[in-house]
């Protein structure tokens, strides 16, 4: 019976969408209710709307792994910061902010694509309180990856994270 229900999912393309884009906006809605709760200013952010994706669309990614999106994402934002607090933001130090925060998600193995947008939004959007490394982006990891972990279980056939061989 349960192998019926793993091909079931794998053969039907409406129900996976649809079981994926549920997961994506239950996990997107506890965030908000979240921010709106303890009111904190910025617990959403825009690359976490791609993060959805790869975590509720292709879970078993290697990409789509906690340690990839909370370290991927915490990275990034890092470097974001640093260039937003000591460099001028100019299209050449965008440029390079991006290429380091790759760099590093590439050196360190915790590649995932939409934190690479993170120093962008960083730079452009004006934000230097070292405490965005706080919230929103670890508490919002976090929180996406715990989500997602419970998400998952409730589904016949997934598994999340997923053991990823090298």
């Amino acid at each position: 019976m349960k192998e019926h229900t793993v091909q079931l999912f794998k053969d039907n393309r409406l129900l996976t969408a649809t079981i994926s884009a549920i997961g994506a906006a239950l996990c997107i809605w506890g965030l908000a209710a979240f921010d709106g709760l303890f009111k904190f200013d910025w617990l959403l952010i825009a690359p976490f709307g791609a993060t959805m994706v790869l975590i509720f669309g292709v879970h078993q990614s290697p990409l789509a792994q906690p340690k990839n999106v909370i370290i991927g994402h915490l990275l990034t934002a890092s470097v974001g910061l640093l260039f937003s607090n000591y460099l001028a933001v100019t299209p050449l130090t965008l440029g390079l902010a991006v290429g380091a925060g790759l760099f590093l998600m590439l050196l360190f193995d915790v590649t995932h694509p939409p934190a690479g947008g993170n120093p962008l939004m960083i730079m452009l959007g004006g934000h230097t309180a070292w405490s965005f490394l706080l919230h929103p982006i670890l508490i919002g990891t976090v929180s996406i990856v715990i989500l997602a972990i419970v998400f998952h279980r409730f589904i016949p056939g997934h598994q999340y994270p997923t053991r990823v061989s090298k």
